[in-house]
């Protein structure tokens, strides 16, 4: 006899049909409403790039009803978002005590462990969700990623040969492995471009194989189908991304108005002496900071942080905290000595992972503009800022593919405005902290590489060690686009690679000529 019963709702629905009650952060009172409700609410929050709220609503409903996986879920995504691996580490971890086959939170956990540095415990991870999930061509991408940054290319190539066969339309694995090939067959090529001309293949996903295809061509010295899946990757990335380039070229142009002489010569309240020391590396990307991380880092009083978010969220920690809700750098002269050493703290706190050595490493590239924050919120502070002749600097931005983070690199002409603004900033730095940074010039380091090494450890008070010029022996994790480069000696095969493609530069070079970077 038939159930006269409807369909069984899943054990996740009947928990989301039951009532919370949240809070807003910043507004009084409070709301009940059945969590299905509030997780939508949250879902709506994270479309709007509101990550921050959306981590305090799901802890508010997690602590109610610990089984909405939903909740955990965007809890992991907002973790992710704000940069807190730490968080987002241990969140996993307790929602995987409960559920240990969760196929999300095992991918979560993979990436915090992984951008935390652990990656032999990253590995471990991804290998237990292949056990689960053979076929998951996430976890098998982050698998080929992981062995890629510590350097065991033959076995990442197979981690990414292995998501191309089973999903042939998946952007990532063919761009993922595209620096780890030594040659793309012909045969390979065209079915590449045969993928690119699938209707069934996302936009996202097409921009991608146009970078790998440069690649290839790029292998078979056909450089007029290089540039020009270069160009079209470029153009169709620039079309999906929301990105204000004139609010981002006036925010660095605002700088000097806000971090002037006056407040940088404030007197600093005095930091604990006995804090491991950061060693802040900055500039535009393929300016040679990787490289310069991966020489100090050799150091064995140095300890590698890559890029870290920890300055930007122990600023708006006290931000939040005083009410001031101004973009940067508009807040600057809202602060006192007392508020510029509590970020300063707040930041030791967060790279606490990092303090093995006497010395570590953040190279977070946009702190370019943030040398003022640095120099008032830790004093002691070493701050090298990497800079390179425009047309190369520009290029090797322009033919790389940088996902979401670096939105100005699309466009010819966005990328000339930003190395202008750059430059200009650079060059207000100099004359405003001239004992503060060093100011690397690509060049000069590779022309002159031991001089320049040796100059480098001297201002960074560190005491020579013949190492430091075997850089590429170094066995740490790289988590950059530069993974490959900087396991290879100094060469100057970069230096004026650009000029093979100085007719298809052109927009760049104008628009650097018409702000007086190049002649």
């Amino acid at each position: 006899m038939a159930s006269k019963k409807g369909p069984s709702k899943s054990s996740v629905d009947k928990h989301e049909r039951k009532d919370v009650t949240i809070s807003l952060p910043g507004r009084s009172g409070s709301n009940k409403m059945p969590a299905s409700q509030a997780l939508n609410f949250a879902a709506q929050l994270g479309k709007d790039g509101k990550w921050p709220v959306v981590i305090v609503l799901c802890r508010q409903l997690l602590a109610q009803i610990s089984q909405l996986t939903r909740a955990w879920h965007l809890l992991f995504k907002g973790l992710v978002e704000a940069g807190d691996y730490s968080g987002l580490l241990a969140a996993t971890s307790q929602h995987l005590n409960s559920k240990p086959r969760d196929i999300t939170a095992l991918l979560f956990q993979t990436s915090a462990l992984r951008l935390l540095g652990q990656h032999d415990n990253a590995l471990q991870t991804v290998d237990k969700l292949l056990r689960l999930a053979p076929a998951n061509i996430s976890a098998l991408n982050q698998r080929g990623v992981i062995l890629k940054e510590i350097g065991k290319m033959p076995e990442a190539l197979d981690s990414f040969d292995r998501c191309v066969r089973l999903s042939p339309l998946d952007g990532y694995a063919y761009w993922n492995r595209s620096d780890l090939l030594h040659d793309i067959g012909t045969e390979e090529l065209e079915r590449m471009e045969a993928v690119l001309g699938n209707p069934a293949v996302s936009a996202h996903n097409k921009a991608r194989i146009h970078y790998a295809l440069a690649r290839g061509y790029e292998f078979h010295g056909d450089i007029q189908k290089q540039f020009s899946h270069i160009e079209k990757g470029a153009t169709l990335k620039r079309s999906l991304l929301e990105y204000n380039h004139t609010d981002e070229i006036q925010q660095t142009r605002d700088i000097p108005n806000h971090f002037t002489p006056a407040l940088l010569n404030q007197t600093p309240l005095p930091s604990d002496a006995k804090n491991a020391h950061p060693i802040f590396i900055c500039g535009l990307p393929r300016s040679g900071t990787t490289l310069v991380e991966q020489i100090i880092s050799t150091h064995s009083m140095v300890t590698a942080g890559d890029e870290l978010v920890a300055l930007q969220r122990a600023a708006s920690t006290v931000l939040r905290q005083k009410r001031i809700d101004k973009p940067f750098p508009l807040w600057a002269n809202d602060l006192n000595p007392s508020d510029w050493k509590a970020i300063g703290d707040n930041y030791q706190s967060l790279t606490s992972d990092l303090h093995v050595t006497k010395f570590f490493t953040d190279k977070n590239l946009q702190n370019y503009k943030a040398l003022g924050l640095i120099h008032l919120a830790r004093p002691e502070a070493k701050i090298i800022f990497c800079r390179r002749k425009p047309m190369d600097n520009l290029w090797g931005c322009y033919r790389q593919y940088f996902a979401d983070g670096l939105r100005f690199t699309y466009d010819q002409e966005e990328l000339a405005d930003t190395y202008h603004a750059a430059a200009e900033l650079y060059r207000y730095w100099q004359t405003v902290l001239p004992n503060k940074v060093f100011f690397l010039e690509y060049e000069t380091l590779i022309s002159d590489y031991e001089t320049t090494v040796k100059a480098l450890l001297n201002f960074l008070n560190l005491p020579w060690e013949e190492n430091c010029l075997h850089f590429y022996n170094n066995p740490r994790p790289v988590r950059t686009t530069s993974a490959t480069q900087v396991r290879s000696p100094i060469n100057t095969s970069r230096i004026d690679q650009w000029r093979k493609f100085e007719q298809q530069l052109q927009p760049m070079y104008l628009r650097l000529r018409d702000h007086g970077e190049v002649e």
